[in-house]
């Protein structure tokens, strides 16, 4: 249990068998790859040309994912591929698959597609654009050449001016009479809600600097016109209207292509990227290794139970092999890799969330787990929604048979915890909120003769054993601390910092509930005695190694007003309380909206029916995210920072890729 003993192994091999030897490592799925001990190491001969080419098989996958992936309808829906229900097949299919599948060729024909659809994108947006320009220009009676191209004496120019300037810009051109004479100015049909007014102006070519000076003057502001355009707005207009007809009638037979590449192609792309992962993961790995001209050396760890195995599949190799396992050395820090049992495994995601512990050092997993369960329960602590989740989760395992471990682990533990939720709803009353008491009164006598707290009457009751359950979880984990300290010889330290703490707040505890009568008397002073102890201790120790007396009391003072911080941690825990509480005061919510709608006549029952299923289905989603994540922060803020750190490295052993189908050895 906790944290599993590994080996260091030292693989020695022929280089002829390199890479069954690998093959081998990663099948089993146990086997973390240790870099070359060598400052200078150098990747083994021949590795490196496999490295290459197994990556630019890869770039040549991540390509056609990329482009082809959106264009593909999965048969598999999203959740059962997440849930494992993926093809299965072997390692040698793969590669079977692999030699017959030009993956370059494929790529060549979707970048000439895509270059194609990319070309007429282009094309299609300028279409529309010039469209949007020519529906602007309408107003204008002579061809657009007149603008585009003019003739040997007459230019023109189409722009746009503000409203408050067309008075002054007509008055301008007409002031003399060469303007009046050499030009025309034709203005487009506006109103008072027309911001900008399109305009063109035919002149001369005579006076061409001089109408432009009129137009900067006026606020003129001329629009490119494409020079393409030389009929009518309405013959131009109708013109790229065809040709954008064309152009999308195009672009869908060029998304068509795409569609039927990504028919044919995406399975067999998809299956080559787990292998050629899982070659990539495997050449280097085997990079790491050390070779002279004719041995290969490759350090690895390994879980000590599984030795024996990799021993057997490796000598079935060949005989010319040698295996030398040791353990770690004390200088070294191995990674680390949890191993409890089924009961307490599906908990590891809560402490590799935080950070895996280190090989020497506690596995906190088994520690929090009975406080993580507990404390879910409460926060969702309703017996109804325990059974919804726990007949979902059932649903899930039975319909689907290859999930992943890790994967069937974190639903598993929501599994656990619904059990937990199911038990708290039942003693304190909540099925679906007040359903019960709202919708099936002749169980009320058997739903009351459970119940052994009652949140909604009576808070300060759940209030006191949240804070009873935040001073337990504390103290357990100064225990913990203690207990590490102890094993690792640091006496004083442990009485000092931990142990002193532990009787110093439990004594407070215990004096002040039996002042308040909840505890025999005697228990006064049993906490009163413990308590001063704890005090002396904190204050002796706060003091240790500073030679001042006056900077010893000074500090002693100063670590007894830190135990302010443990009744800041201590009522952290009334999240259990306010969760709790809120999950059954929005079942209430929704039973009373339930109700009244009934009320509506013919239609009133179905509504209710809507209403009361749909709401409890959102407040179970919404409810179990708040369940999982306070309750994991009462454990990473509260419990850890009382003993545990972590900084361990997790456990990455050598493995086949399975993101897209099951592979088997």
């Amino acid at each position: 249990m906790g944290v599993a003993r590994l080996k260091k192994a030292e693989l020695y091999y022929h280089k002829s068998i390199h890479e069954q030897i690998a093959a081998a490592l990663q099948e089993t799925g146990s086997c973390q790859i240790i870099s070359s001990s060598e400052e200078n190491h150098s990747r083994p001969a021949g590795v490196e040309a496999l490295i290459s080419a197994t990556d630019e098989r890869l770039s040549d996958i991540r390509y056609l994912t990329r482009t082809l992936t959106p264009h593909y309808v999965d048969p598999v829906p999203a959740l059962d591929r997440m849930l494992g229900e993926r093809p299965e097949v072997t390692m040698t299919e793969l590669e079977e698959l692999a030699a017959k599948t030009d993956l370059k060729a494929v790529c060549d024909k979707t970048r000439a597609v895509e270059r194609e659809t990319g070309d007429n994108r282009q094309k299609l947006s300028d279409a529309r654009n010039t469209a949007l320009i020519l529906s602007s220009l309408e107003f204008f009676p002579y061809p657009l050449s007149a603008i585009t191209e003019g003739t040997k004496t007459l230019t023109g120019v189409i722009g746009t001016v503000k409203p408050g300037n067309v008075s002054g810009f007509k008055a301008a051109l007409g002031d003399f009479s060469k303007y009046k004479d050499d030009s025309e100015l034709i203005i487009a049909p506006y109103d008072e809600k027309t911001q900008d007014i399109y305009a063109a102006l035919i002149y001369s070519r005579s006076i061409e600097a001089e109408i432009r000076e009129v137009c900067a003057k006026h606020g003129f502001s001329p629009v490119e016109v494409p020079a393409t355009l030389t009929g009518t707005a309405e013959e131009e207009k109708e013109r790229f209207a065809g040709m954008i007809s064309a152009l999308e009638a195009k672009e869908a037979e060029l998304d068509e292509r795409l569609n039927a590449l990504a028919e044919e192609n995406v399975p067999t792309v998809q299956k080559l990227s787990d292998y050629y992962n899982s070659l990539s993961a495997r050449y280097n790995g085997t990079a790491m290794s050390d070779e002279t001209d004719s041995v290969m050396l490759t350090r690895f760890w390994l879980p000590a139970k599984s030795a024996d195995d990799i021993r057997a599949k490796i000598e079935a190799i060949s005989t010319d092999v040698e295996l030398v396992l040791s353990d770690p050395a004390p200088d070294e820090e191995p990674p680390s890799l949890l191993t409890n049992g089924n009961t307490v495994r599906p908990f590891n995601i809560l402490t590799e969330l935080y950070s895996s512990p280190k090989y020497r050092g506690i596995d906190p997993t088994p520690l929090l787990a009975p406080f993580f369960w507990i404390f879910f329960g409460m926060c969702l602590g309703d017996a109804g929604y325990g059974i919804v989740v726990f007949g979902l989760i059932l649903f899930v395992f039975k319909k689907y048979k290859k999930i992943a471990p890790g994967v069937k682990d974190f639903i598993t533990l929501f599994l656990f915890c619904s059990v937990s939720t199911f038990i708290y709803g039942v003693i304190s009353g909540s099925f679906f909120g007040n359903f019960i008491d709202a919708f099936l009164p002749p169980l009320i006598p058997m739903k009351n003769a459970l119940m052994l707290v009652d949140p909604m009457t009576n808070p300060m009751q759940v209030l006191g054993i949240s804070l009873l359950l935040g001073v337990i979880h504390l103290m357990f984990g100064l225990l913990v601390a203690a207990y590490d300290m102890l094993r690792n010889g640091e006496i004083i330290d442990a009485i000092g910092d931990k142990i002193s703490w532990f009787f110093f707040i439990v004594g407070l505890c215990l004096y002040g509930v039996g002042l308040g009568g909840m505890l025999p008397p005697h228990f006064v002073q049993i906490g009163g005695a413990m308590a001063i102890i704890g005090a002396v201790i904190i204050f002796i120790y706060a003091g240790k190694g500073e030679p001042n007396y006056a900077k010893k009391v000074i500090n002693g003072f100063l670590a007894l007003y830190g135990s302010t911080s443990y009744l800041g941690d201590i009522l952290s825990y009334s999240r259990l309380l306010a969760l709790g509480f809120g999950s059954a005061v929005i079942g209430m919510v929704i039973n009373l909206l339930g109700g009244l709608a009934a009320e509506i006549p013919y239609v009133g029952w179905l509504v209710a029916i809507t209403v009361v299923i749909g709401g409890h289905i959102f407040s179970i989603a919404i409810n179990i995210l708040g369940s999982f994540v306070h309750p994991l922060r009462l454990q990473y803020v509260e419990f850890f920072g009382k003993f545990y750190s972590g900084g361990g490295e997790p456990f990455t052993p050598l493995t086949l890729s399975q993101e897209y189908v099951n592979v088997r050895a």
